[in-house]
């Protein structure tokens, strides 16, 4: 498989949500390659290597949690799947690439909500602002 492809397969191991839509998953990988490159690197090789485990999640779990780099950008990609956002190594926030992105976070579906202050309302965003 291709690192792309892998990334997307991890992240639905991950998640538990399948299937994840590989434009969402290149954008995710792209933005956690620009902080956590060989982590991330290292974190899709370990993926590789339990795959075909009889239990990839046991399999995967036990080598996240023997080291703390791959528990970190195992966190922060879980992160950004559900909610469009990571925390970057310095520990500052990396928003939403886009309101796009944000409303499509895995979080909504999960806690049956719509994505907050994106509401679907009659008028849309900002409909009261306008007067009747």
């Amino acid at each position: 498989m291709s690192p792309a492809a892998d990334f997307r397969a991890l992240s639905e191991l991950l998640t538990g949500e399948t299937p994840l839509d590989q434009a969402t998953a290149d954008a995710h990988r792209t933005r956690l390659e620009a902080h956590y490159a060989p982590a991330l690197t290292r974190l899709i090789d370990t993926y590789r290597s339990v795959s075909g485990e009889p239990d990839p999640g046991a399999a995967l779990f036990a080598a996240v949690n023997a080291d703390p780099a791959l528990a970190r950008v195992a966190r922060e990609t879980l992160a950004i799947w559900y909610t469009a956002q990571f925390t970057r190594p310095d520990n500052t926030q990396a928003g939403p690439e886009s309101p796009a992105r944000y409303r499509d976070g895995l979080v909504w579906n999960v806690i049956k909500a719509h994505p907050l202050s994106a509401a679907p309302v009659p008028g849309g965003y900002g409909y009261w602002a306008q007067h009747p």
